[in-house]
C-alpha cells in the first residue's frame, strides 16, 4: 500500500549543496555542529557542559533528515486525513492552533546514534554519541485529529506522510498514535518549529526511534492492517549478522553518556564531577550508577529531572587521584531495564546503549604543562 502524496504548494527545498558551514547558517544552527554529509548534522553532548543543561538549545539540536529539506510556507501548509475514516479532513495549521494543546518535554533519538562504537562499524551515517537531544515540544495531540475523522473499528496502523519526498511513508500502531503525548507539534522550546526539525508541523512519537516522528508531516492514512513499507519493513529494522530480519525498530533502549571528563581527557587531582545524559524509551530513569575504576565498583549518582520522557543528566561527585582510570556510567529505567557492558551487533549499527567508558589521565604536572600549552 502507498498512500497518495499530496504536496503543499509553493514548496522549496534549502540546497544542501554547500559546505557544513555554510548549510548550517542556511538552517540557522549553531557552527559547532558537527556535519555528517548533507543535512545530518550531530551535537556532541560536551556542548552541554558546563551548565548541564536539560533543555538543548535549538539551534544545537542535532539534525537528521533522509532527503532534502523542504521549506513549507505556514500559510500554505495543509494536512490531509484519509482511509479508514468516517470523514476525510484537510486541515490547515489555523485548524490545529484551534485544537487542544499539550506541551511535554522529551528526548529525540536516531536510532542510529552510537554506531561508530560497534566493531565492525555498519554502513551509514556513522554518528558519534551526537544525535541525541532533549527540547520542550507542543502541540496537538495527534487522537484529537483522528477522533475529529472518525477511525473505522478495524483500524490498525496510521501511515505518516513526509512533505521532503513522496516515498517517506511510516506505520505507526493505532495504539501508539491515540496516546495522549504523541502530539503534531507546532512549537519548540517555546517557538515556532523551525524547517530544520520538520516545520511547520512534525509528527512526535516519544521514547520511539527519530524515524516515527515523521517531520515536514502532510499526510495520515489509516489502515486496517500492518503497514509494510520501506521504512517500516526495511530500512529501520534489526538485521542480524546472519543477514535476517529480526525486530523492527521502535522504542530506544535504555542508555547513558558521559559527556564530562572527555575520554583521553588529562585532570588535575582532587573534586571533580563526572557527568552526563541517560533516557529510556521503555520509561523514566531511575538510577545511574558511575564507576571510576573501570567497572569494579559503581556508586549512585545524584539525577536531575524534567517529566517522564525527558532524559536526566546525571552528575557524581568524585575526588580524582593520580593516575589513569576508566569512567563508566550504566542507566536503569522504571521498568528496572539496564544497560547492558556491550550492545548486540546488528546490520544497520542500530540501538547503541553499551555502557559508555570514558579513560582519563589524573595527573598534576601534566594537567599543568597541557593548561599552559
Amino acid at each position: 500500500m502507498t498512500a497518495t502524496f499530496v504536496a503543499c504548494p509553493q514548496q522549496q527545498q534549502v540546497d544542501l549543496a554547500g559546505d557544513g558551514e555554510n548549510v548550517l547558517a542556511a538552517l540557522g544552527k549553531d557552527p559547532c555542529l558537527i556535519p555528517y554529509g548533507g543535512s545530518n548534522f550531530g551535537m556532541p553532548l560536551e556542548l552541554m557542559e558546563p551548565e548541564g543543561e536539560l533543555i538543548v538549545p535549538t539551534d544545537r539540536f542535532f539534525i537528521r533528515s533522509n532527503g532534502p529539506v523542504p521549506i513549507i510556507a505556514p500559510e500554505t501548509w495543509c494536512l490531509t486525513v484519509t482511509g479508514r475514516v468516517n470523514h476525510s479532513l484537510h486541515l490547515r495549521l489555523d485548524d490545529l492552533r484551534r485544537m487542544p494543546q499539550r506541551k511535554l518535554t522529551a528526548f529525540l533519538e536516531c536510532a542510529g546514534n552510537g554506531r561508530t562504537r560497534f566493531n565492525p562499524v555498519p554502513d551509514g551515517t556513522p554518528w558519534g554519541n551526537d544525535a541525541a537531544g532533549n527540547a520542550i515540544w507542543e502541540g496537538t495531540p495527534l487522537h484529537v485529529v483522528l477522533d475529529l475523522a472518525g477511525i473505522h473499528a478495524d483500524a490498525v496502523d496510521v501511515v505518516c506522510q513526509g512533505g521532503d519526498f513522496p516515498e517517506m511513508q511510516r506505520g505507526l500502531p493505532l495504539s501508539v498514535a491515540r496516546d495522549p503525548d504523541t502530539l503534531l507539534v507546532l512549537h519548540m522550546n517555546g517557538e515556532p518549529l523551525p524547517v530544520a526539525h520538520g516545520g511547520p508541523v512534525r509528527l512526535l512519537v516519544p521514547g520511539w526511534a527519530g524515524i516515527a516522528s515523521t517531520k515536514w508531516l502532510v499526510g495520515l492514512h489509516v489502515l486496517d492492517r500492518a503497514f509494510a513499507g520501506f521504512w517500516n519493513s526495511d530500512n529501520y529494522v534489526f538485521w542480524g549478522a546472519d543477514g535476517t530480519p529480526q525486530r523492527p525498530i521502535r522504542e530506544m533502549a535504555v542508555k547513558s553518556v558521559i559527556s564530562a571528563p572527555l575520554h583521553g581527557a588529562v585532570i588535575e587531582p582532587g573534586s571533580t564531577v563526572v557527568a552526563g545524559y541517560a533516557w529510556s524509551g521503555h520509561g523514566a530513569i531511575e538510577e545511574v550508577e558511575v564507576s571510576v575504576d573501570g567497572g569494579v565498583s559503581w556508586r549512585p549518582a545524584h539525577l536531575d529531572r524534567a517529566g517522564r520522557h525527558s532524559w536526566v543528566r546525571f552528575h557524581y561527585p568524585w575526588t580524582a587521584t593520580r593516575g589513569r582510570h576508566r569512567l563508566m556510567a550504566r542507566a536503569t529505567d522504571e521498568r528496572r531495564l539496564r544497560q547492558p557492558a556491550v550492545a548486540d551487533w546488528n546490520g544497520k549499527g542500530y540501538g547503541q546503549n553499551g555502557i559508555h567508558c570514558n579513560d582519563v589521565i589524573v595527573d598534576e604536572a601534566r594537567y599543568s604543562r597541557r593548561g599552559n600549552g
